[in-house]
């Protein structure tokens, strides 16, 4: 019994070590139905959101098609918000690539125009 504790022990520590920070190539960034919300496209999930209308500003990474599913949420101030949607929408405008790092950990976003091949 002991050894299958220390087993499913190890699994959860080496998940969580490997999912500390992720790197992703934004293929697209497009308009919703909301002023204020868009969505990423990236090959890694099947749906990220970048919220800035709702009054928690928030970057949320749903890992399967439901919308009641499992998601991790990134909460934004406002600026960080602005900042993000005016820099993926210039750099779609720019046609520059655009990676996305997600520091799961901490709850941080990083955005910058490496390429593809750099963004990891």
């Amino acid at each position: 019994m002991k050894k299958i504790y220390l087993a499913i022990t190890l699994l959860i520590l080496s998940t969580s070590i490997s999912a500390k920070t992720q790197a992703l190539s934004v293929r697209s960034y497009l308009d919703t139905e909301f002023d204020a919300m868009f969505e990423l496209k990236v090959l890694e999930y099947p749906k990220i959101i970048l919220d800035c209308q709702s009054f928690f500003h928030q970057l949320v990474v749903y890992r399967n098609n439901s919308q009641s599913g499992e998601k991790t949420t990134f909460h934004l101030d406002f600026s960080q918000c602005y900042e993000a949607h005016e820099f993926l929408s210039q750099s779609q405008i720019d046609r520059k690539p655009i990676c996305l790092k997600l520091d799961f950990d901490y709850g941080e976003i990083g955005l910058s125009n490496e390429p593809q091949e750099y963004c990891k």
